[in-house]
């Protein structure tokens, strides 16, 4: 039997530049709403998990999903479409 895995995440990026109090008054908005109760309920139902963190930490993932895939994505010449 072959069992296969998914993951996928979700991060909300602001534009470069934005003031840090405007981040750090987004994130905490955000991450005390993915604490709430309906919320978790609601993405439960289609199968996501709520973890939240700090802008610094989504920055380390991306850095590390990049790491993880350019290789790949040079390796087989694929490009976005347009």
């Amino acid at each position: 039997m072959r069992l296969l895995f998914q993951t996928q995440w979700t991060g909300l990026f602001a534009p470069a530049g934005t003031d840090a109090a405007i981040v750090r008054k987004l994130n905490g908005a955000i991450n005390d709403g993915l604490r709430s109760p309906e919320l978790k309920s609601a993405l439960a139902k289609i199968g996501n998990v709520p973890i939240g963190g700090s802008p610094q930490a989504l920055a380390l993932l991306v850095v590390a999903e990049n790491q993880k895939w350019a290789p790949i994505v040079r390796a087989l010449n694929l490009k976005a479409e347009q």
